[in-house]
């Protein structure tokens, strides 16, 4: 008689990451549920239920149990995560203090935080306590000195091409010059002038050549000025505070990672302390390499420079535009769209020397630093043109770039805007002026837009000194439509058959 198989229940992680094996394409199924020690049936089971599993992913728990309490438990585990961020030691009974004054706050009163209660929240969020060691200290510039020297061996193996580094900057994407004395120097971490801010992750790798999609952090979940856009030149994400978060930088974290798997390569990624870098999560092709603390404005590449060129060629464009809509007796305003196309834009702008510069200035490469020209300073005829017309004080274009270099990333969130959030979720639509007409976006069709080429290279050619890179952006551009016409095309084509 055959012997009977012992019945093998996996956890909810087991279950998660037996799904990320089988998405990795890189094992037979049948061989990973002999690791997993599950009939193939039972496999297939589980990946039919990928996306509730993947939402669930709670941890060591094996039934799929939804608390009662919700919202308590998402409270706490957001208090939880950025305590643990900062390397506060917590203890059970400091966490069931916790969820009781959130359940007063929520109106729970029946709620009461027992033993019992935590022990399943820790398997429900596979939380483990674990003593904290060391404190972080200022480092002085012989601490810099130090690591620079030792950069080298850390470098070793890898090309200018796949080292990377990014970080984060804050960008009130709104604010024109007459705005710079009232803002400059205030941290915004909230209040008044954040409805105005977003935060942008900026980063490259060391040569230059492959300057990373923007991720971008807003206030708002669904903009209005969204309304019919499909597609965006940067990542887009939001929360309440429009920072950038534990949570926020895994995902992108494991989606950079996905991306160098997928061409077959490994790199080297240099982030700082931020608090929201702190990331549990596997990578296979990224080696993650922390900057010592409180040295990012001498060691980290980005810092040297390139988030200051990436703002000056924003600021510029606002200029540009501020200028046209003064010679046109228009008003001027900015929205959340707006400003990711000149964001996009702006750091299109950023050349590949202006990086590597940077990185021989961080001290990850030898070299001379090759100077310039000074494409991102405004002319003086349109900058003074901006300021007697708006009557500044200050004007220097200098300041106005560097208004909001003081502004919060990231942080912590006080207990009413954990439960704001958590009550509310995330705002459906942007904090904009209602008098403000709403545009809406009509779809495009394939004619419309072959005939929008055709004024636009005509305009081109009929235009004295247009240079090459005008024609190359017509051409490119004539081939992404000719491209989604053929599509288009073979669809129909299809459908006649099929019919």
């Amino acid at each position: 008689m055959e012997k009977k198989r012992k019945l093998n229940v996996l956890s909810i992680s087991d279950k998660v990451r037996l799904i990320q094996l089988v998405e990795k394409g890189d094992r037979k199924k049948c061989e990973i549920a002999n690791e997993f020690n599950i009939p193939p049936n039972t496999l297939s089971s589980i990946i039919k239920q990928k996306e509730k599993i993947m939402k669930f992913n709670c941890g060591n728990m094996k039934k799929m149990r939804m608390t009662p309490y919700l919202d308590i438990d998402k409270c706490l585990l957001k208090w939880f995560t950025q305590c643990r961020d900062k390397n506060i030691p917590l203890s059970g009974t400091i966490l069931l203090e916790k969820a009781n004054e959130y359940a007063q706050q929520l109106g729970h009163t029946n709620f009461k935080a027992s033993s019992g209660w935590l022990t399943n929240w820790k398997k429900r969020h596979d939380v483990v306590f674990r003593t904290v060691c060391g404190e972080k200290a200022s480092v002085d510039t012989h601490c810099c000195s130090n690591w620079i020297k030792n950069l080298p061996d850390v470098l070793a193996g890898y090309s200018s091409n796949d080292i990377f580094n990014v970080d984060e900057t804050g960008l009130f994407f709104k604010c024109l010059p007459d705005k710079t004395l009232m803002l400059k120097g205030k941290e915004c971490s909230g209040g008044k002038y954040g409805k105005e801010r977003i935060t942008i992750m900026i980063g490259s790798n060391m040569s230059g050549t492959e300057k990373l999609k923007l991720f971008v952090i807003g206030k708002a979940k669904k903009p209005r000025c969204f309304k019919g856009i499909k597609s965006l030149p940067v990542d887009y994400r939001s929360n309440k505070k429009a920072w950038m978060t534990s949570s926020l930088f895994s995902e992108w974290l494991l989606n950079f990672d996905k991306k160098m798997k997928i061409e077959n390569r490994k790199v080297l990624l240099f982030i700082d302390n931020c608090t929201a870098h702190n990331h549990d999560v596997e990578l296979s092709s990224i080696k993650v390499h922390f900057l010592p603390p409180n040295t990012t404005s001498i060691l980290q590449p980005m810092d040297q420079g390139v988030i200051q060129n990436f703002k000056m060629f924003y600021r510029k464009e606002i200029i540009r535009r501020l200028v046209d809509n003064i010679d046109n007796n228009e008003s001027f305003s900015i929205n959340i769209l707006e400003a990711i196309r000149m964001s996009d834009k702006a750091w299109r702008s950023v050349t590949p020397q202006t990086i590597l510069n940077c990185f021989i200035k961080a001290g990850f490469k030898d070299g001379d630093i090759i100077a310039l020209d000074n494409s991102t300073t405004i002319s003086d005829d349109k900058w003074n043109f901006v300021a007697d017309h708006l009557n500044l004080e200050d004007k220097n274009f200098s300041h106005y770039v560097e208004i909001d270099n003081n502004i919060h990333v990231c942080g912590t969130w006080t207990d009413n805007e954990i439960l704001s959030e958590t009550i509310e979720n995330t705002s459906e639509s942007e904090d904009e002026p209602q008098k403000e007409e709403e545009v809406i976006f009509t779809q495009v069709t394939i004619q419309q837009a072959k005939d929008a080429l055709k004024t636009l290279r005509h305009f081109v050619e009929t235009t004295t000194g247009m240079d090459d890179t005008a024609f190359s952006a017509l051409n490119n551009l004539e081939d992404v439509v000719a491209e989604k016409s053929n599509i288009k095309q073979t669809l129909m084509t299809d459908f006649f058959k099929k019919k």
